[in-house]
């Protein structure tokens, strides 16, 4: 007995809630008009923000898409299809040069900006342009490497 009331003043106990309270809850929220949370549009766009979700998400296509073509290549024979590397530049050199440059553009940039700002990650890991103005030079820099890049890509 006095080890439970010696307990129940270290335990915290939850209140218990009906079904209706949250959801009444969430009406409340709603008739004020207010958010849930802040969302990304009150925040102004900074270059190290902008470039470090551009990094996340070219990481994320280029990943998937790599997943995608060796799950394929992988399935392709359960499905009589042929992607040698003959098949392949077959059914590239057949698309249309406006596809062929736009998918090309779209992979080197992808590519080449995910380099570079890796690149600029583990330059900061060195304890080098880790200020705001080595950021932003950083940042640029990592831009124009991109832009050289992909235009060399695309068209060399």
């Amino acid at each position: 007995m006095h080890f439970e009331i010696l307990c129940s003043a270290f335990v915290a106990t939850p209140k218990r809630l009906s079904v209706e309270e949250p959801q009444s809850v969430v009406a409340e929220r709603a008739r004020k008009n207010r958010p849930v949370s802040p969302h990304l549009s009150i925040y102004q766009p900074q270059m190290s923000w902008v470039l470090s979700g551009m990094h996340r998400n070219t990481g994320v296509l280029i990943g998937g898409a790599a997943y995608m073509y060796a799950a394929l290549f992988g399935l392709a024979p359960a499905f009589g299809l042929d992607l040698s590397s003959a098949a392949m530049a077959g059914s590239i050199a057949a698309l249309p040069a406006v596809v062929t440059i736009g998918a090309k553009a779209l992979l080197s940039s992808c590519l080449s900006f995910h380099v570079f700002g890796t690149m600029r990650h583990l330059w900061w890991d060195t304890g080098r342009s880790v200020s705001n103005k080595g950021v932003i030079t950083t940042g640029y820099a990592a831009l124009a490497a991109t832009a050289l890049a992909t235009g060399y890509l695309t068209f060399f």
